[in-house]
């Protein structure tokens, strides 16, 4: 038998305690623990900026902001740490599970000429990325339209491209007499095609995919994904945190008007945690009277700084179980739900952290 000492005892608990310490370390400098120790000590988020159009002087419509007030956005950013990536980039993050600090995203939809004219001069003023999402049929199909010479002078400077889809309709509209089967076939060629016209025009790959309004359906989705779309974003209005899913990106609509005040707002807003939503995000259904909240998982939220919206309905009288941490709000008859595409909206003070925190989801009455 041998016979182990104390001090001999006392020297390998030492050394199994160095082992342990350093194979911690390990773990938490490579891919198998980076998500969780980011997220639970340094809560990465990252915000994605949706523009349109851009004018001088005054706006014409809630689509269009002042290219001096969108210079000041970016000169925020550029000015306080944050580190504007591409979309490219970000699913680089996501493949290595590895984030920048303040990472943000500014992505530009439909391909107005102004965005050549006014917005890309301050992209290079501060040689920063960003993407444009592009119907093909608006290109170069007018005065107001970017033309594909200007596309790809603006991608020689790192601009990158999505598709917007051929002709920017909503992809849930079936037309008069439409089957079923047809109106799929039409919706693929509007998200598969619309890739390949632009592919041919501009001869750079093209990764990602922008629903036009912003609407969806889990059909819509597979469709998009088996199309070969490494990324697909909606307009939920909510920012995107660790893990993120390439295939749910949520970007956020900046309007005319939109203050700095709001921008620093917006880029500080966190993602409320759930177990769960209903109906679920990007269900369609026909019933008027459907449930709609969410189980929240977060004990430190506090129940009396709720908000419970739908987005064009207002604030909704939810009702909050307690127990099950759920928020929920019925429609009672004669006040139905609307044959429209609804996108809800909690928001939620987190009392540990002090942050505003918001869940998005959008679902369908047909």
């Amino acid at each position: 038998m041998i016979n182990i000492n104390s001090i001999t005892r006392k020297r390998i608990a030492i050394l199994l305690t160095f082992i342990l310490i350093i194979a911690a370390f390990f773990l938490v400098i490579t891919g198998a623990g980076i998500c969780s120790v980011t997220y639970s000590l340094n809560e990465t988020i990252v915000p994605i900026l949706t523009y349109h159009k851009f004018c001088i002087g005054d706006s014409p419509d809630d689509y269009t902001i002042n290219i001096d007030l969108f210079e000041e956005h970016i000169a925020y950013l550029n000015d306080n740490g944050y580190k504007i990536i591409s979309i490219s980039q970000l699913l680089e993050c996501i493949r290595n599970n590895f984030f920048p600090e303040k990472p943000v995203v500014i992505t530009i939809d439909d391909g107005f000429k102004s965005v050549y004219e006014l917005a890309f001069p301050i992209l290079k003023k501060y040689q920063i990325p960003a993407n444009l999402f592009l119907y093909s049929d608006f290109i170069g199909n007018g005065h107001h339209q970017l033309s594909w010479q200007q596309i790809r002078e603006m991608i020689d400077t790192g601009i990158e491209i999505g598709s917007h889809t051929l002709s920017h309709s909503n992809l849930l509209n079936m037309k008069k007499d439409e089957s079923h089967i047809e109106y799929l076939e039409r919706i693929e060629k509007e998200i598969t095609l619309s890739r390949a016209i632009l592919e041919r025009n501009t001869g750079v790959t093209v990764e990602s995919f922008a629903y036009p309004y912003g609407v969806y359906s889990r059909e819509i989705k597979m469709i998009a994904e088996k199309a070969g779309y490494e990324a697909l974003l909606n307009v939920n209005s909510m920012n995107n945190s660790i893990p993120i899913d390439p295939f749910s990106l949520n970007r956020q609509i900046i309007p005319a008007g939109f203050s700095k005040q709001r921008l620093v707002k917006l880029l500080q807003q966190k993602t409320l945690e759930v177990y769960d939503v209903f109906p679920a995000d990007g269900a369609v259904t026909d019933n008027q009277e459907i449930k709609i909240g969410a189980l929240l998982n977060n004990p430190n939220i506090e129940p009396d700084s709720l908000f419970f919206r739908l987005s064009g309905s207002g604030l909704l009288n939810y009702d909050y179980c307690n127990e099950l941490h759920e928020v929920s709000f019925t429609p009672v008859a004669p006040k139905l739900l609307q044959k429209r595409t609804w996108i809800a909206n909690i928001t939620a003070y987190d009392k540990i952290t002090n942050d505003e925190r918001k869940k998005s989801w959008l679902f369908t009455i047909r």
